[in-house]
């Protein structure tokens, strides 16, 4: 296209066109160091990097959260950020201000991300709420030193406070503190509901180790939080010479929260307990005492690793000495020790949080944990070249924390049962689609294209490859080009794999440690694809079953109705190769209500059932005993624990 210059000469105008502007796949966000008091230490913001959502609305409210501001105390409604503001865009977030909820909003948003997506990479799938739901989350829901997650709302609330008058550590005293600016509240609440999604009759205790690992979890998230940002982890080294135990910022929790209570200190500490032995442990009956032996446990394991690591280090710095001289360490060091804390920790959490679809449904403990912990890596690192796994299971051996019903503390022993016999998904009894659920899970990954459900009709010609490269992957299975779906196939759906896994549920329910009589639900299936050793993918179909026992019900406590008994459930965990192969069973039983005489399976199931039921309603006996308000309710006293009655004196 040409025109005319003042001249009257034809002047060429500049062509326009070029390859189009990507969206842009991370989102920068600014948050606090940890917390208010600690940026105002430090005089140091931290920069979050998020997944970076075009859709995103303001509050901010994308795909899986909602954040709400309405505080009701002052009957308020505070404007929302809109993240996709240019001039916020071009300031990679607000600047955090105490003053401004809009800098509270995206705090909350920022962190809560970043610990999702955390999450996604250690369990090796796109984690999702239940259908299109979205937590929500309030960051000025009540007044009040405490933050929780809730159920029944699908909601993480926090509380705002003002600071102790006597003590309020770094702090004016009557000022106002926002819990939904510590990052260490954030993480540890969210991990509450992320939980809660994975598995929801963890919110049911069953035995003292419920709560409490529901705390340790999410104690760890928060605390292995602290060494995704790498500046932190480098200004710790630099500033305790390597000795990264002597320092108190990457191993305090809610240092702002604790101080400004009159604690004095963080409101916990992961290496507050040097003596490494099991009489803590042992002594322990509160949630949070409990779940923090567990905790002290993990990073004991993680301090002996992680100056393993650096030993070489050290020697090369020293000149073969490994005592380091007075002053600071070399930069270059510094950052190299850094690396290895960084790495270390990933590691480590990897190993706890990827261990989670390896344990039961219900009525979990700490024992269930250590053998989860160690199937789970075992499959991904079966050689523990690095001693990581042995070494966490001997920190949790001194502390008192140990598994039961195993001969020994080796990974044989350790690792969950897998079945007596044959026992596969596809044994036509009756055959389970699994092509639909591999097929959707494998779209799921892809970040940028649409979720996985809308692609499972036949027509779409990606499926065969799709299907098939995934199959292949597992290398104990058969080639993928047997599960590849027929052109002239029904439509594919969800439903058929949740009908036709009811189904062979209830036709295996003995050999799966469930009552064949009664229904059985089938809580969640889903496809991991976790890493391995030899760097590539390694597929797994993970299945939960529940069932719930009103007969058992009944016999405990009769003389309530149904509807308030304290609920009894059996549970299995079923971790499975993508041809169908159940790999390895995860039963939490109840005793069968007419076991089959002369049959292995079913004798199993009931004595183990029947030990499990004894200590369950000698649990529940027990809290009932040591509640004051027992004698005013007939409600049962383990139904009245919650998260919330959990924080109640200040517990966040």
């Amino acid at each position: 296209m040409t025109s005319q210059d003042m001249s009257g000469l034809p002047v060429e105008k500049p062509h326009m066109s070029g390859p189009p502007v990507e969206i842009p796949s991370r989102r920068w966000l600014r948050t606090f160091a940890f917390d208010p008091m600690s940026t105002r230490l430090s005089g140091e913001f931290l920069t979050v990097s998020v997944p970076y959502e075009p859709d995103l609305k303001p509050g901010p409210e994308g795909e899986l959260l909602q954040v709400v501001d309405y505080d009701p105390a002052r009957g308020k409604w505070y404007a929302l950020v809109n993240l996709n503001d240019p001039f916020i865009l071009a300031q990679d977030g607000l600047k955090p201000a105490g003053g401004d909820p809009r800098s509270h909003q995206q705090i909350v948003y920022a962190v809560s991300m970043s610990v999702i997506e955390r999450f996604e990479r250690y369990l090796g799938r796109r984690f999702r709420f239940h259908g299109d739901e979205k937590l929500r989350i309030v960051p000025h829901a009540f007044e009040g030193r405490n933050a929780f997650f809730d159920p029944s709302r699908w909601a993480v609330l926090f509380g705002y406070y003002r600071a102790n008058v006597e003590d309020p550590g770094p702090n004016l005293p009557n000022q106002i503190i926002f819990t939904c600016l510590s990052s260490d509240i954030i993480a540890h609440e969210l991990t509450h509901g992320i939980v809660h999604r994975l598995r929801p009759y963890f919110s049911e205790a069953t035995n003292a180790d419920v709560f409490a690992w529901h705390e340790a979890f999410a104690d760890l998230i928060a605390l292995f939080q602290h060494f995704a940002n790498r500046e932190v982890v480098f200004d710790a080294v630099n500033a305790t010479n390597g000795r990264i135990d002597k320092g108190r910022t990457l191993f305090d929790l809610a240092s702002e929260f604790g101080q400004s209570t009159g604690r004095g200190a963080a409101l916990r500490s992961a290496i507050v307990d040097q003596q490494r032995t099991p009489a803590r442990f042992q002594a322990a009956t509160e949630p949070h005492e409990r779940g923090a032996c567990f905790v002290a446990a993990v990073f004991d394991a993680y301090l002996d690793r992680f100056q393993a690591a650096i030993a070489d280090l050290l020697r090369i710095a020293t000149a073969g000495t490994g005592v380091l001289p007075e002053g600071k360490l070399h930069p270059d060091l510094v950052a190299r020790v850094a690396t290895e804390a960084v790495v270390t920790a990933d590691r480590f959490l990897g190993m706890v949080v990827g261990a989670f679809d390896y344990l039961p449904p219900v009525d979990v403990t700490f024992a269930d944990v250590i053998r989860a912990i160690v199937t789970s890596d075992h499959a991904l690192h079966p050689d523990d070249a690095r001693g990581l796994r042995s070494n966490l299971v001997e920190a949790l051996r001194r502390r008192g924390i140990i598994p039961e019903k195993v001969d020994s503390l080796t990974d044989d022993a350790l690792k969950w049962p897998s079945p007596d016999g044959p026992l596969s998904l596809r044994d036509n009894n009756p055959k389970v689609p699994l092509e639909d659920l591999i097929l959707a899970a494998t779209m799921d990954l892809d970040s940028a294209g649409e979720p996985g459900e809308r692609y499972r009709a036949p027509k779409v010609p990606l499926e065969d490859p799709v299907l098939a490269a995934t199959t292949d992957l597992d290398s104990a299975g058969e080639p993928g080009e047997r599960y590849r779906v027929p052109n002239d196939s029904p439509v594919l759906g969800s439903k058929r794999v949740y009908t036709a896994l009811t189904r062979w549920a209830r036709t295996h329910a003995v050999a799966i440690g469930l009552e064949p009589s009664l229904p059985i639900a089938l809580s969640s299936v889903h496809v991991t694809y976790r890493r391995a050793q030899d760097r590539q993918p390694l597929p797994k179909i993970v299945v939960q079953y529940t069932q719930r026992r009103p007969d058992l019900e009944e016999k405990f406590r009769p003389d309530l109705p149904a509807e308030q008994r304290t609920p009894l459930r059996a549970g299995t965990t079923l971790i499975a190769r993508v041809n169908g192969e159940v790999k390895y069973i995860v039963a939490k039983p109840l005793p069968l209500i007419a076991p089959a005489a002369d049959d292995q399976d079913a004798d199993y199931v009931n004595t183990f059932g029947q030990d499990r039921l004894d200590k369950m309603t000698a649990w529940f006996e027990q809290v009932e005993h040591d509640d004051p308000l027992s004698i005013w309710t007939d409600q049962p006293a383990v139904r009245r624990l919650d998260f919330a009655s959990l924080h109640y004196n200040g517990e966040a």
